[in-house]
């Protein structure tokens, strides 16, 4: 048993770690590559254009690349991943400094990094549960240290990032981002153990994906979350993608200062995701995943006012504290809703689903401040944020009970809306 806890906390620590390698790199690249296209181009829509290429071939790929996960094995595919990755951001300052790199094929790079992206997150949840086990409040706990560890990045990437654009140049910065996945692979090939291919591996993967899918369908809490979700990331995204905007034609300010907005809201998120443990001692995952939902849409309200760059990062700080508390226990009672069997290929679906939310507010967000300027498009982001958040929470209030002790996967004559698939118990 100590061996088996000793690999758990490996494994564990190795994903944190991992987390922090890969996404500080990518983090550098959040303020180099939009910059460089807004100052190079001078163009908000092309900007917003390369920052939704990378979310949306999550609408092309990331249900059936989903099931090539769930094939493949989690563990395994996060690593070809990162060495994918790790090829296609390396190939952008490698193709810039020969002087190969178009506006278009700039977009297919970073189309084809972006493809691996929802199929990687729903394999790291995967393995998490793998390392962690069964437990509502261990996962959810786990879940925050995680989001913990990926908050750490964004608080550490954007500062960091604005410094290196201004030493070393933007391409520099990609080749470091390309570096991170290196090391995030072998993190996770030398600490992870290989958790196998499911039992089931024989199955049709199409039959598996339209099983994952029907599970979502037939658990309602999971249906209004998943739906009210891909609302709020459109938001949210929106939000993240406005900051140079804002810096540039609203503050009249430089690079430093979207790095600096951009680490008010990881410091903010960071220190939810570590408070979420403590909190989860006297709640439930449930609760307070939704509560912190509810709550983000008050902190955003302030932004329906003018307010100084000090205010809004201030604004930035405090709703990065209410998603800090949402993410971890909203992953852990997706998990533990969902069929050990189907959780690679569900959990693909859930975050294929708030991705293409992410995707729309990144192509939308451009338009909406050259035709709008800058003040309507925050207060449309904030009502949209408000109405994700409510469907989370009807979800929550109508369907956020256990799941009916039924079969995992019932048989076509079995299944029905008011019988759920059985799942691991939660423990609210």
């Amino acid at each position: 048993m100590s061996g088996a806890a000793g690999r758990g906390r490996r494994g564990v620590a190795a994903l944190l770690v991992a987390e922090v390698a890969s996404l500080t790199g990518s983090q550098l690249s959040t303020v180099a590559l939009p910059w460089f296209v807004l100052t190079t181009t001078g163009s908000v829509v092309r900007m917003s254009w390369v920052m939704a290429a990378y979310f949306v071939p999550v609408a092309l790929f990331g249900i059936v690349a989903g099931g090539w996960a769930g094939r493949v094995g989690a563990r395994r595919w996060m690593i070809l991943s990162d060495l994918c990755r790790f090829v296609l951001t390396a190939a952008v300052p490698t193709l810039y400094a020969l002087g190969a790199l178009s506006f278009p094929l700039l977009l297919l790079l970073t189309f084809l990094t972006g493809a691996f992206w929802a199929p990687y997150m729903a394999s790291q949840q995967t393995v998490l549960a793998g390392v962690t086990g069964e437990d509502e409040h261990a996962l959810a706990r786990t879940g925050s240290l995680l989001q913990g560890a990926t908050r750490t990045a964004v608080v550490l990437g954007p500062p960091g990032g604005a410094a290196l654009v201004v030493l070393l140049g933007a391409p520099a910065v990609l080749l470091i981002d390309a570096a991170s996945f290196l090391v995030a692979a072998a993190l996770v090939g030398w600490a992870v153990s290989d958790q196998g291919r499911p039992p089931e591996e024989d199955s049709p993967m199409r039959s598996k994906v339209g099983e994952a899918m029907g599970v979502l369908r037939r658990d309602r809490l999971l249906f209004f979350w998943s739906v009210g979700t891909m609302i709020t990331e459109s938001a949210g995204q929106a939000l993240l993608a406005a900051f140079p905007v804002l810096v540039k034609l609203q503050f009249r300010a430089g690079v430093g200062m979207v790095g600096a907005l951009l680490a008010c809201f990881g410091a903010g998120a960071l220190v939810g995701s570590l408070l979420a443990p403590l909190v989860l001692r006297r709640t439930t995952a449930v609760r307070l995943a939704t509560s912190a939902k509810v709550l983000q849409v008050v902190a955003l309200i302030p932004l329906a006012f003018a307010l100084p760059p000090w205010g809004f990062g201030v604004v930035l700080v405090v709703w990065g504290v209410f998603v800090g508390l949402t993410n971890g226990p909203a992953s852990a009672v997706r998990l533990l809703r969902i069929p050990v069997r189907l959780r690679t290929e569900a959990m693909a679906v859930i975050t294929t689903v708030t991705l293409l939310g992410g995707s729309a507010g990144l192509l939308l967000v451009g338009v909406a401040f050259e035709q709008l300027g800058t003040r309507v498009p925050l207060v449309i982001m904030l009502a949209v944020q408000a109405v994700g958040a409510a469907l989370f929470l009807i979800g929550t209030v109508r369907f956020g009970g256990r799941p009916k002790p039924d079969a995992a996967v019932p048989t076509e004559g079995q299944r029905s809306p008011e019988s759920p698939p059985r799942t691991e118990p939660l423990h609210p």
